[in-house]
């Protein structure tokens, strides 16, 4: 089963409904329901969705939202080789390349997200994709 790490723009989009084509996550979020793939978040992921769910939607519903998603995903942990690895690569987002080698130390299969930026950190050995590629690579 493929191990998935889901960028904070990905939830966001979707629960804030930003996203024009809701749809593909959808069926991504099912792919998990269904045990064909798991989904990961860190907690830092699950803080800035937070804070941005809190200020669209108030304290209730962000409450709400982030109840399902540790209940869907599963949580990494970091640690301090994780982010000295970052803070020694060339990246220049930082905290991109936190997730990055979270994921590498925890043998994530892949990423999502939509930020173009973060896609270009794709390598051989930890695909980043958007949702959509996401798809066509796991469907």
């Amino acid at each position: 089963m493929s191990k998935i790490l889901f960028d904070a723009n990905v939830l966001l989009d979707f629960f804030l409904e930003r996203n024009l084509q809701p749809e593909t996550i959808e069926k991504i979020f099912m792919l998990i329901d269904n045990k064909k793939v798991e989904g990961y978040v860190t907690v830092t992921i699950l803080q800035i969705c937070a804070y941005y769910l809190t200020k669209a939607k108030g304290v209730a519903v962000a409450k709400e939202i982030l109840e399902m998603v540790i209940l869907k995903f599963q949580l990494l942990d970091g640690n301090k080789k994780n982010v000295l690895n970052a803070l020694k690569s060339e990246q220049q987002d930082i905290e991109d390349a936190i997730h990055y080698f979270i994921a590498l130390e925890n043998e994530v299969n892949a990423i999502v997200t939509l930020d173009q930026g973060f896609i270009k950190l794709s390598s051989p050995y930890l695909p980043i994709y958007s949702p959509a590629d996401l798809l066509s690579n796991i469907g």
